[in-house]
């Protein structure tokens, strides 16, 4: 691999990537999808090492000038779409351009590699987008691909996703997430970056921000306060822990999100004995306590309550209303 870059677990979609390269069938319309945190923008950013390396072997050799150029961010061919401060794409500036510029031929690679990163963020342009870029998606120049992320490949048109390379991301294993911890953080205590990865579960993104305490680490703390309070049984208690997210949507949203995982996994304890290996919370002790006060049935109930409620954060309800009304009713499967 790159000596200025490396992809943890998804070595499989690199190695598939460069076969296709080696083989001259490279692709030139890609979408990589896969949560926050999980590295589409580090793998769309290796993909474009591979396609514009001048061994043209499908291992970006990180030595040549393509590669040092793209190290160093300085490659005329290699271009990351910006948007705005909303997330949303202006067409005309920033969409356009790629498909007019797209018919140009590269100024120094063999390729021109254009990143469209997060297009599920442009809520108010992702379907204009795509259907502008849809020609080129079709029949890109031979000098030219286009690489989408989202977080989900359910908000592309069919029209596109039936003519792209469809990758999608994985998690890392928890050894290559302590690994890329104490490279990033070398005075940080085994301890933190122990919790940090068990926070994370396989997500980098997510064991950064719990590293740096931003949202991450405050929903989580958040999450655990429900679980404690859902445990109890005390709708007073789970009210006060919603407070923990100072009444801001995205970070209630994601304490909801994680407290919902959290119960997934008390579900999975109770019905498969307290050592299976299938959690994916954030806090495995947290559901293991869950469980003990939890009935499978009443898991399940509260889980789907959860995800009720999710989806009235995101069709902008009021969030303190859905805030009272969720503790109530949390407080009542839990009893």
């Amino acid at each position: 691999m790159s000596s200025h870059l490396k992809i943890y677990g998804n070595e499989e979609t690199v190695r598939l990537v460069g076969e296709m390269i080696r083989k001259k069938r490279e692709p030139h319309s890609i979408v990589i999808h896969g949560e926050k945190g999980l590295g589409k923008k580090t793998l769309a950013k290796y993909i474009a090492a591979q396609l514009m390396c001048e061994r043209q072997d499908g291992v970006p050799c990180g030595v040549c000038k393509a590669c040092r150029m793209l190290a160093n961010g300085t490659h005329p061919d290699f271009t990351v779409v910006k948007s705005n401060a909303n997330g949303n794409y202006i067409v005309d500036e920033s969409i356009r351009p790629i498909v007019y510029d797209a018919a140009i031929k590269p100024n120094e690679s063999n390729i021109k590699v254009y990143v469209i990163p997060d297009l599920d963020m442009s809520v108010n342009t992702s379907v204009q987008v795509q259907n502008i870029l849809l020609k080129l998606i079709e029949e890109p120049p031979p000098h030219a691909a286009v690489i989408l992320t989202a977080r989900n490949k359910e908000i592309f048109l069919p029209t596109v996703i039936s003519r792209v390379l469809t990758l999608g991301m994985v998690s890392v294993k928890d050894a290559d997430s302590a690994e890329i911890l104490q490279s990033n953080y070398p005075d940080a205590a085994a301890r933190e970056i122990s919790d940090a990865v068990s926070a994370g579960r396989g997500n980098i993104g997510r064991c950064k921000e719990y590293m740096d305490k931003g949202q991450f680490y405050s929903s989580v703390f958040a999450a655990r306060e429900i679980a404690k309070a859902a445990a109890a049984g005390s709708e007073y208690e789970i009210l006060k822990a919603f407070a923990q997210t100072d009444g801001k949507k995205a970070a209630l949203r994601e304490a909801i999100y994680l407290f919902s995982e959290i119960v997934r996994d008390s579900c999975i304890f109770r019905l498969e004995g307290k050592h299976s290996e299938l959690s994916v919370s954030c806090d495995k002790q947290s559901a293991l306590k869950l469980s003990d006060s939890l009935s499978a049935a009443a898991g399940t109930r509260l889980y789907d309550l959860l995800c009720d409620y999710i989806g009235r954060i995101d069709a902008n309800c009021n969030l303190t209303l859905t805030a009272n009304s969720l503790a109530g009713q949390i407080a009542q499967c839990c009893k």
